[in-house]
């Protein structure tokens, strides 16, 4: 489902939860994106709720390790050093609490509580949009 296509209000409908995944079948998941050439958006968030980055990607590599996504004018390279894995609905609020996204997809926890999630499944810009939101709020 598209993040654009369900801006709902929040205290509506809730997603199904996460399923976790073992780090193994993250990364058979990662693999098959990267073999496939799939074009993910991916947003990069800080533990605390701030956007550090967002936009399209490609995988370049995926190891147990390490991904490293190809944003087009750079790299992101991602430590998945006790990293946990979930996949499904990530609701993300706006900026004032007044209405979560749902976006499917691959939510990557890090080992410091920052987290990537990636989605084959977003429209096109759907998190560049929330970080415009973001940016604008004061």
């Amino acid at each position: 489902m598209s993040l654009a296509a369900d801006n709902r209000c929040a205290g509506h409908d809730v997603p199904p939860p996460q399923k976790q995944l073992t780090a193994s079948d993250a990364l058979f998941m990662l693999r098959k994106w990267q073999s496939e050439k799939v074009k993910l958006e991916f947003g990069y968030f800080r533990s605390g709720g701030g956007v550090l980055q967002t936009g399209t990607a490609r995988i370049l590599r995926a190891e147990p390790s390490l991904l490293t996504l190809d944003t087009g004018g750079s790299r992101l390279a991602v430590g998945l050093k006790s990293a946990k894995f979930d996949f499904g609905n990530l609701g993300l609020l706006t900026p004032d609490f007044r209405a979560v996204y749902d976006i499917e997809g691959l939510s990557i926890v890090l080992e410091n509580k920052d987290w990537v999630c990636l989605s084959s499944d977003a429209s096109e810009g759907d998190l560049l949009a929330l970080t415009e939101q973001t940016t604008r709020s004061p």
